[in-house]
């Protein structure tokens, strides 16, 4: 038999639900005449056109300090270069019997992929799949008519009312149960395998996230103890650092969604943090839900939640696109966000709304593309939280913003980056501007500063944005 661990979003041995079943099947199980035991990692073939340089140097960091980690408990980690199909299949080719676990994994083209994992390895042995991702299991939390939610409120008094202390509960993926089976390794001389170390990035911009276990056990630490006492004051600006920063961690499961809720929630009894913690907790719950709509509504993954926003007229011009992508649309907070994102893989949250409404309600541009960029350039890239920001900004999407509220990004940057300190910091042609000129510079000062006119005129897009969407609404 051989015993095999597929790490997939699931990047630490701490507090992991299909490493701790895998552990325990095999320190009851495991003949040390026979079998063979392996921890391995399939990275796709790809370029970084769709899997931004930074996101695969942030993925590799993680696997370094997972490779550690193991090594620790005398295992290695094996790294395979290709398809999960051609990986398990040749597993499956040079083994008499396989035991496969791994954490699932939601999102429809993952749901198919592991469709066809079983198929291959039915006939060799099982496929051991466990909920690790979520902690409300897509299918779990369901309306009286067992038909899913697709209004947020609603859901998250649902998913609150059914949490209770075994939701939190630790899983015991201790690895010194099974360390005396690391002599009985298997190692394959067929699959292609990537060493990790030897991967160079020459990335000119340091990178605000640095990946593995230990940062993001720390950033997770820091913030519940920290900024979190004035997250619900200070999340949507910009210029502070009062968010998380855990998502890339979060998305890549270098911590588990069972420790961000459980130490939140231990935060509640302080009455300072209070407010600040439950704001933060609905914040993970969105999370919560964009899985729930991912798995239930698979078809969003190539088209809107509300179908009959596909029938938009979007205008869809590919120079107005290209300065939005590359922050020269003369609407500062746009072109500080969209600065940010290319220069370091992370964009804030408030100002992802103001660039995905901009360029949906104001160039009239598909979502589909601002979704493929973001997922081109973002490290904390998942595809659930992407599409529904996406979709709600761009009014497409389950309990999406309506499409007559639109953006004024004149007023967001008033209101959230004041003093234009944000904007100074990526748009530098205006630093020399104050927080009163900065963001709506007039056209003497953008000419002095050699920065861009407006591309559009917001209140004329609004208004012909609003048409387009009320003549598919009827």
């Amino acid at each position: 038999m051989l015993y095999a661990y597929w790490f997939r979003k699931d990047l630490r041995v701490n507090d992991n639900k299909a490493l701790s079943e895998f552990i325990s099947v095999v320190r009851n199980r495991f003949n040390k005449k026979k079998d063979k035991i392996i921890f391995f990692y399939i990275k796709g073939k790809n370029s970084f056109s769709y899997y931004g340089e930074k996101r695969i140097k942030f993925l590799y960091e993680c696997l370094n300090d997972l490779y550690n980690t193991l090594k620790k408990f005398g295992f290695d980690l094996e790294i395979y270069s290709g398809s999960s199909g051609d990986v398990i299949k040749n597993l499956c080719e040079n083994s008499d019997e396989i035991s496969l676990y791994a954490n699932k994994q939601y999102e429809p083209y993952n749901i198919k992929r592991d469709k066809l994992i079983y198929e291959i390895i039915k006939q060799k042995g099982t496929f051991n799949l466990f909920n690790d991702t979520v902690l409300s299991e897509p299918g779990s939390i369901l309306k009286d008519d067992k038909s899913p939610y697709i209004v947020y409120t609603p859901f998250k008094k649902k998913f609150l009312n059914l949490l209770n202390i075994n939701s939190f509960e630790e899983y015991n993926s201790d690895l010194n149960q099974i360390r005396e089976f690391s002599k009985y390794q298997y190692k394959s001389v067929y699959i292609e395998k990537i060493n990790i170390l030897s991967e160079n990035f020459n990335l000119k911009n340091n990178l605000n996230f640095k990946g593995g276990r230990k940062e993001g056990f720390k950033l997770l630490n820091h913030f519940l103890n920290t900024r979190v006492f004035d997250y619900h004051l200070l999340r949507d600006f910009p210029s502070i650092n009062g968010t998380s920063l855990i998502s890339p961690h979060l998305h890549f499961g270098t911590i588990s969604v069972r420790e961000c809720f459980n130490l939140a929630l231990k935060q509640t009894k302080n009455k300072k943090a209070l407010k600040g913690v439950q704001t933060w907790i609905s914040e993970l719950i969105w999370r919560e839900f964009y899985y729930q709509i991912a798995f239930h509504f698979p078809y969003i993954i190539n088209g809107a939640f509300i179908k009959r926003y596909d029938n938009i007229e979007w205008e869809n011009d590919k120079i107005k696109f290209d300065r939005w992508c590359n922050g020269l649309t003369g609407y500062p907070i746009v072109d500080a966000g969209m600065r940010q994102l290319v220069k370091e893989g992370w964009m804030h949250n408030r100002v992802r709304m103001i660039t995905a409404m901009f360029l949906t309600k104001d160039l009239l541009i598909d979502w589909r593309w601002g979704e493929k960029f973001f997922a081109e350039h973002l490290i904390d890239l998942d595809f659930a939280n992407n599409n529904g920001g996406w979709q709600w900004s761009a009014s497409t999407g389950c309990d999406s913003q309506p499409y007559f509220r639109i953006f004024n990004p004149y007023l967001q940057s008033v209101k959230f980056d004041p003093d234009g300190v944000y904007i100074k910091k990526y748009v530098p042609e205006l630093k020399n501007l104050d927080g009163k000129n900065i963001h709506k510079p007039d056209l003497e000062l953008i000419k002095s500063e050699k920065y861009p006119t407006p591309i559009i005129d917001h209140f004329k897009m609004k208004e012909i944005a609003i048409l387009k969407f009320k003549s598919v609404s009827n």
